[in-house]
């Protein structure tokens, strides 16, 4: 494998070659214990029980992001060549025929496609694009906890209140190689036009509440409901995204793009009996039959208000960092999360920049590039509250029992079922869609729905 190894401090670039190695340094010695524990008081004569654990878990490498290595210079080149127009002929395009007219494959090398690589392991002319990995990666990994209490309250309802955390480390967070290093002053190299550096410095952290009542399966129905009141906080919730300070990745720290603040879920499923004892067989005609649904109620997730930068990227002409979080919140903008506020932008009557300063910056074009910071942001990302979420999803089925036969057995039957998604069709705006430019006339409007009503009806044969 050819492998980008970054120069030693201000040389982190301009010291940068690609040679033949390992892709990194893997860990060796993961240990991942697990821990629980249960008690269950006497004195309560068996009703309450409390539950607790520890656990640390590890993730393999995306190989989606680790295949990347091999688009390193050396093992794949990208030769460009085209015409203006058909009346301007490119010299660097040769025209030939096949050896064999029968084979894609025996057309001469076009020798203005071959590529010249000097001793730091880059092509002698243009840029390329390098991935760059820490020689040592550490495996991504969680710390999860929890503790709960349950109690039995009679009657079939069975009580829970509990708490689960975690502690994400070594997580991915992707920026442009060269824009830390010109944030920092340091000398760029011509020769990498950027591309991906995967540090591993990433952070995240969950905490709920969790509360739930549930009513044991009997007399052919059973309900369990739950609520959970949680925090998801991280430095970047994707692999891909690059967020706008690289530099100081605690400036990113925010709420995650999935956090559910509150969330209410009913589920219940009711499975009648109708005939007992000797017509069991009349039960197999006219029983069967099974309803089943959850609602789902919850408070829906964040977004960031964000500034576009104007003439050029931030940190260098090439790194592409377009977007900075605004340097204060002004006051006086509406909070409203219902449907209402979003479909108009209700919010924000008076426009993005009425309610959000912009931070000053400095923004370079070209191969230009410099050390000159952003302002550190005032509002953090994933601040503010998205439209809120609501969902009634119902399953109807009915089941045939067949007549006992040699091989299906006595058990054998066919069941015919409907599953209705957004059973009432409930309008659920899209988080993603919210326009989040603060110069944009429609900031704070959704401009588009998750999906509607959707019904669909199978069969299935089991013996």
């Amino acid at each position: 494998m050819l492998v980008a190894i970054p120069g030693a401090g201000a040389n982190y670039v301009t010291g940068l070659v690609v040679r033949k190695g390992h892709s990194w340094n893997a860990e060796k010695d993961d240990f991942g214990p697990q821990i629980g524990l249960a008690w269950s008081p006497n004195r309560f004569k068996d009703k309450l029980a409390v539950r607790g654990g520890y656990g640390l878990n590890y993730n393999q490498e995306e190989i989606a992001i680790s295949a990347n290595i091999s688009n390193n210079p050396g093992l794949v080149v990208f030769p460009s060549l085209s015409m203006s127009t058909p009346t301007s002929p490119n010299p660097g395009i040769i025209y030939a025929t096949s050896a064999d007219v029968h084979s894609l494959f025996r057309y001469p090398a076009n020798p203005n496609t071959i590529s010249s690589f000097g001793p730091n392991g880059l092509p002698t002319t243009g840029s390329v694009n390098v991935q760059v990995f820490p020689t040592n990666l550490p495996t991504m990994r969680v710390h999860h906890y929890s503790l709960d209490a349950q109690y039995d309250l009679g009657h079939d309802f069975v009580a829970t209140l509990g708490y689960q955390g975690s502690l994400s480390r070594d997580i991915f967070f992707h920026e442009n190689p060269n824009a830390v290093p010109a944030a920092s002053g340091f000398a760029l190299n011509p020769q990498i036009g950027g591309s991906d550096y995967w540090g591993v410095s990433g952070r995240g952290n969950y905490n709920a509440m969790l509360a739930e009542l549930n009513h044991r399966f009997s007399h052919q129905f059973m309900a369990d409901a739950q609520f959970t009141w949680a925090k998801s906080m991280d430095t970047s919730s994707g692999p891909y995204f690059e967020q706008p300070y690289p530099y100081n990745l605690s400036l990113n720290y925010g709420r995650s793009d999935y956090n559910v603040g509150k969330s209410f879920k009913l589920y219940g499923m009711w499975q009648p009996v109708i005939f007992h004892g000797s017509n069991s067989w009349m039960e197999k005609i006219v029983g069967g039959w099974s309803l089943s649904g959850i609602f789902t109620l919850h408070s829906g997730f964040p977004w960031s208000p964000v500034v576009s930068v104007q003439g050029g990227s931030l940190y260098c002409g090439t790194c592409g960092y377009g977007a900075l979080f605004p340097a204060a919140y002004l006051g006086g903008a509406g909070t409203s999360t219902s449907n209402d506020a979003f479909k108009i932008g209700s919010n924000y009557p008076k426009g993005g920049a009425a309610y959000f300063s912009t931070p000053t910056y400095t923004a370079y074009s070209g191969s230009n590039f410099g050390s000159s910071l952003p302002q550190s942001p005032g509002v953090h990302r994933n601040s503010l509250n998205g439209p809120g979420y609501r969902d009634v999803d119902l399953t109807l089925a009915k089941a045939f029992g067949l007549p006992k036969a040699p091989v299906l057995g006595e058990n054998a039957r066919v069941e015919f079922r409907m599953d209705a998604y957004n059973l009432f069709n409930n309008l659920n705006l899209k988080p993603d869609s919210i326009s989040n430019n603060i110069a944009n006339a429609n900031f704070g409007q959704a401009t588009s729905a998750l999906g509607a009503r959707v019904i669909t009806l199978g069969a299935h044969f089991s013996f």
